[in-house]
């Protein structure tokens, strides 16, 4: 953890991400996600750390330059949130669990609207 403290970590504007660090003389990016979670990513370029900060889509250049292309560990958890913080992974499974359920609720009445006429 006390290498995480003496990084210099740049705030940045993104629904997933709060601030990013690079150490340069090890190739490692680290990006703090919004849940707390500290990740580092090894034998990353300057180069894809500059990239990220520049994204439009913070999120969108993660998950298409860096997520399944460098290896990672995780370096801190948030323990302070517990479950009562819900993973990005958990939200959207949430959110999607929810729009099928509607979108059941909505096809039975319909259904149910048209047997009655």
């Amino acid at each position: 953890m006390a290498v995480v403290i003496t990084l210099e970590w740049v705030r940045v504007e993104s629904g997933l991400f709060i601030a990013a660090a690079y150490r340069e003389d090890a190739r490692q990016l680290y990006l703090q996600f919004r849940d707390g979670d500290i990740y580092r990513y090894f034998d990353c370029p300057v180069s894809v750390y500059r990239a990220f900060l520049s994204a439009e889509s913070k999120g969108r250049y993660f998950a298409r330059q860096i997520r399944d292309r460098f290896g990672h560990e995780l370096v801190h958890r948030n323990a302070a949130c517990g479950d009562s913080c819900k993973s990005l992974e958990q939200q959207l499974r949430s959110s999607v669990l929810l729009a099928e359920a509607r979108a059941v609720q909505k096809r039975d009445a319909a259904q149910a609207a048209g047997v009655q006429e």
